[in-house]
């Protein structure tokens, strides 16, 4: 049996046919979502990442513990909106960045 690896890279500066096929497709992260993120401070369904007119657009579920953008040492607490692709994000005791979570969508995807 062959083991699928998920290091997937997303790069859509290299890859842009890769971003075009996420256009208008959206992915639920959290302990039940299509992005897997296991932790206890994570909401089965924390949050929603999506690809919109080329930019990744991010959104939080209605979390228990919402989800924050780490700007250098400081947590902003962050509801919706536009995020740039490395962005690191905070999902209870998780970080990533959108590229890191389109990778994953990406390498489920193939």
């Amino acid at each position: 049996m062959q083991t699928r690896r998920f290091a997937a890279r997303f790069d859509p500066m290299n890859d842009t046919s890769r971003l075009a096929s996420l256009e208008g497709r959206s992915f639920i992260i959290g302990r039940e979502g299509h992005i897997y993120l296991n932790h206890p401070a994570i909401s089965k369904h924390h949050a929603e990442i999506s690809v919109r007119q080329g930019r990744v657009f991010l959104r939080d579920m209605n979390s228990s513990n919402g989800i924050f953008l780490l700007r250098g040492t400081r947590l902003v607490p962050f509801q919706e909106g536009i995020v740039q692709l490395d962005q690191p994000v905070v999902f209870g005791k998780k970080i990533k960045t959108p590229r890191e979570l389109l990778s994953i969508a990406v390498a489920f995807d193939d």
